[in-house]
């Protein structure tokens, strides 16, 4: 990702290379995009890992409730059963 950071601040400086404030605002521009893309890429982050855990979490509970009912099926005890 850095790379098309890399290549859009280098187009900007490019075609703002006409005077000096140009290339400020071009070199500003590409910094704010830089920043606004690292926010996204830390926001999709956080994203993919509160749902790999609630992901964890669903499967946790299918496993313990299959667990469960293949215990209560093969429970030879009659005291355990209603």
């Amino acid at each position: 990702m850095r790379i098309l950071v890399a290549i859009a601040a280098a187009a900007a400086l490019a075609v703002a290379a006409c005077t000096p404030a140009d290339q400020n605002a071009a070199e500003q521009d590409a910094n704010q995009a830089a920043t606004e893309t690292g926010q996204a890429l830390e926001d999709a982050g956080q994203a993919v890992g509160d749902a790999a855990s609630q992901t964890g979490e669903a499967i946790e509970g299918a496993t313990n409730d299959a667990a469960n009912s293949v215990a209560n099926a093969t429970d030879d005890n009659e005291a355990t059963h209603p």
